[in-house]
């Protein structure tokens, strides 16, 4: 081993306790990037594939009654690229162990088919089957939060009519990743529900044959969104239109922005504390070694090794200190986001969400805690760089 190696080592095991506590506040802001980052990222890449595959609708609009053959002059409007027309209703719902029933709101679904808006994932039981009026799919959190599986029945308040509805299936939907029932702040799962039925019984239910009270559209990729929703609220205004919004006002979508919001702030504000504070610190620590090794420096000269050398060898002292802190912020921070996104899926509905570990993330990470400590230190180091090798003869 060479003269330089053995003192780096040397060096290091004397210093071990403030080597250790660097490391950690390095590790800290490397593990906040890697956590609140990667979970942003696994977030944002499961909503975009549950958007698309289920065809999230774009552009939203609830009236009071329309009827049907309008959706096909909303289709005409430039920018729109398909519509969708649905009832949706709210119903009170009888739930075992509740002292006041519950709420629920019921959604349409074609007779036999596929929704070409807003499709659900079935993840237990069936499908509606085509003109069974009593058949329901109910959402997994209402589902999960009261125990109902399929072939299990609950009675309902349909637009005053008592009602005992079979639960054929439990579902997942895009339009409901967070679901907030009327007047909650958090949702409570137990006691607000989203119900899925055939459009056939809903439109006998509700005396809505031929007529929908709520619009979908997806637009084209040239569509202009302020446009779409001026001239959708000017064809459904005669019917008791309650104003057409666009998917970053839907409730469900505006609170998964939110948390991107949060998750990217927290990324981008707390790692730069920790790194400042890691930078501020390795400048004391290697200004203190220089200064109290400066008869070494100034023989290690006097034998022949050069400024590069000796600046070199002070800098790999901060490379290790960077190092240690950012391999245990990599494992720290990967640990504290698959916990983060298992804790994320318990509120946010989702088929699938898995804690993505971008190679790149890491990298950068790495990069940027590696620049702040040697810019943090780069002061110390050119002061033993300075150092001539008379000081060994004082």
């Amino acid at each position: 081993m060479r003269v330089l190696q053995r003192k780096l080592v040397r060096d290091l095991w004397h210093s071990r306790g403030q080597v250790l506590a660097i490391a950690l506040v390095i590790a800290a802001g490397v593990a906040t990037v890697v956590l609140a980052a990667g979970t942003q990222h696994s977030l944002e890449e499961t909503r975009t594939a549950f958007y698309e595959r289920y065809r999230f609708a774009d552009v939203f609009a609830p009236c009071r009654r329309a009827p049907t053959w309008l959706s096909r002059r909303i289709n005409e409007i430039p920018g729109v690229a398909q519509v969708q027309t649905r009832i949706v209703e709210e119903v009170l719902l009888d739930v075992d162990g509740l002292d006041e029933p519950a709420r629920g709101r019921i959604l349409s679904l074609p007779d036999g088919g596929v929704p070409a808006l807003n499709d659900i994932a079935i993840v237990a039981g069936r499908p509606l089957r085509s003109g069974r009026a009593d058949e329901v799919v109910v959402g997994e959190a209402f589902a999960e939060a009261n125990g109902f599986r399929p072939g299990d029945s609950l009675l309902a308040n349909v637009n005053g009519k008592r009602r005992r509805l079979r639960i054929v299936g439990v579902a997942l939907s895009p339009e409901f990743v967070y679901a907030l029932g009327p007047g909650q702040i958090i949702p409570d799962d137990r006691r607000f529900g989203i119900l899925w039925m055939n459009r056939s019984a809903l439109e006998a239910a509700y005396d809505l044959k031929g007529a929908f009270n709520e619009l979908s559209v997806a637009l084209s990729r040239d569509g202009s969104e302020r446009e779409v929703i001026a001239r959708i609220d000017e064809l459904l205004h005669p019917h008791g239109s309650f104003g057409a919004f666009g998917r970053s006002e839907h409730v469900s979508d505006t609170f998964l922005r939110g948390e991107f919001d949060q998750l990217s702030a927290l990324s981008s504000v707390i790692p730069p504390i920790f790194l400042a504070v890691a930078a501020f610190l390795l400048n004391i620590v290697v200004q203190r070694l220089v200064a109290t090794q400066r008869e070494q420096i100034g023989l290690l000269k006097a034998f022949g090794y050069s400024n590069l050398a000796v600046g070199w060898h002070f800098m790999q002292f901060v490379l290790v200190v960077a190092a240690i802190g950012v391999l245990l912020g990599w494992g720290l921070g990967a640990w504290m986001g698959r916990g983060l996104t298992n804790m994320y899926a318990e509120y946010y509905r989702f088929p699938f969400l898995h804690y993505l570990a971008d190679p790149g993330l890491f990298v950068g990470a790495a990069i940027f805690s590696t620049v702040a400590a040697v810019g943090g230190a780069l002061v110390a180091v050119a002061g033993a760089v300075r150092i001539s090798p008379a000081v060994a003869m004082s």
